[in-house]
Parts: structure tokens; C-alpha cells; sequence
């Protein structure tokens, strides 16, 4: 049996905005489908136009974004990506690399559908960080032109 909290995993999944009204079992079993990964600064975690095979949870660290070869976006802890390619399963839509020492939660793909089937309100906070996300880009984008 599981005592509550007391996986280190589960208590960083607590921490992060996209996880922290989740009860306590709903923690424990998004923890018991990730993997906890140690990565080197200059790891290139996505690169845009590949396939996407995992969702990153940036538990420590540091990441930058870049789509079509231009700055987008840093990402600290608390930050995830990948999930738009493990919605569709279609191509990244960024590359990702780390600047930092970095600690991540990572997900398969069954992984982050196993999570998602067991909790709809997880789905709707992925899927109103991914609509914003993209709306950021457009309107970078569009500055640019």
C-alpha cells in the first residue's frame, strides 16, 4: 500500500500549478507513470519538426524554447511541453534545449494517456496551456512580420 505523499515524485507533482489541486491519489498515480530524469545543460530534449515521443515536467532547471530557429520562451521549474504531440501525436512545434542542470518528470505517450483518461479536469488545464501558448506564439509571430 501506498502512503500518501511520501513518494518524492508525488510531492514535486504537488508543487507544480498544472498538478497542485489534484487529491493525493490522483498525484500518486500520474507519479507512478512518469520517470524521474537527470539531464545536462545543452541537452536537446524536441527539436521542431520531429517526432514528438514524450511530455517533460521541468521539476528543476531550466529550458529554452525556440520555434523556427528564434528565441520564444524560457522555462523554469513548474513548466512542461511536449504535450501538443502526445495530444495528436504530430511533430513538435518547438526545440527545446536545456541551459541548465535539469530534473524532469517525463511521460510515453501511454504514460500521458493513462494520466489524462483518469483525470478530465488534468486534460483541461494541458489543453488551456497549450491554447495559450499558441496564441503567444501567433502574436510573436505576427511582431515580427
Amino acid at each position: 500500500m501506498l502512503q500518501r505523499m511520501s513518494d518524492p515524485k508525488t510531492r514535486a507533482l504537488s508543487q507544480v500549478p498544472l498538478f497542485s489541486q489534484l487529491s493525493a491519489a490522483e498525484l500518486e498515480f500520474i507519479a507512478s507513470r512518469c520517470d524521474e530524469v537527470d539531464v545536462h545543460a545543452g541537452r536537446q530534449l524536441t527539436t521542431q519538426g520531429k517526432p514528438g515521443d514524450s511530455f517533460y515536467l521541468l521539476l528543476d532547471g531550466e529550458t529554452n524554447v525556440e520555434v523556427d530557429g528564434k528565441p520564444r520562451r524560457t522555462m523554469k521549474t513548474g513548466d512542461f511541453f511536449g504535450e501538443i504531440s502526445m495530444l495528436d501525436r504530430g511533430l513538435a512545434t518547438a526545440t527545446v534545449t536545456t541551459t541548465k542542470d535539469s530534473q524532469l518528470l517525463v511521460m510515453s505517450h501511454a504514460q500521458f494517456r493513462d494520466a489524462i483518461k483518469a483525470n478530465e479536469s488534468l486534460l483541461v488545464k494541458v489543453l488551456a496551456a497549450m491554447g495559450e501558448r499558441l496564441r503567444a506564439d501567433l502574436a510573436a509571430a505576427h511582431e515580427h512580420e
